[in-house]
């Protein structure tokens, strides 16, 4: 019995010591092209651009990380980060209210008060 329990500990331990680890690691970028937009006039892209310009950059960029681990066996990493065009996309959603892709003056006005607050 002793002679079993004592190969059967050292084929475990050969076993883990011989084991590799399968890891992974990645950074993904995600930067899609920038939404075609048309301004109402100059006043018009002046506000949208001059908010823009003042949104704090932390509050429009996002990072992720996704870890997936089986100890010893296998670890994937992923860090996933979102480029300027997101932020700009995400505000020309937010400025142009009827999504016609034409921002009028008053919806830059509108954009412009909200983020000033």
């Amino acid at each position: 019995m002793k002679i079993h329990s004592a190969k059967w500990i050292a084929t475990a331990a050969a076993g883990f010591a011989l084991c590799g680890c399968i890891h992974t690691s990645e950074t993904v970028y995600r930067n899609p092209e920038r939404v075609k937009v048309e301004f109402e006039n100059d006043a018009a892209a002046r506000m949208f651009y001059e908010t823009l310009s003042k949104m704090k950059p932390d509050s429009t960029r996002r990072e992720t990380d996704t870890t997936i681990r089986i100890p010893v066996i296998f670890r994937s990493e992923r860090h996933e980060v979102e480029g300027e065009n997101v932020a700009f996309n995400d505000a020309v959603k937010d400025c142009d209210t009827n999504q016609d892709g034409k921002i009028t003056e008053t919806e830059a006005r509108i954009f412009q008060e909200h983020y000033a607050k």
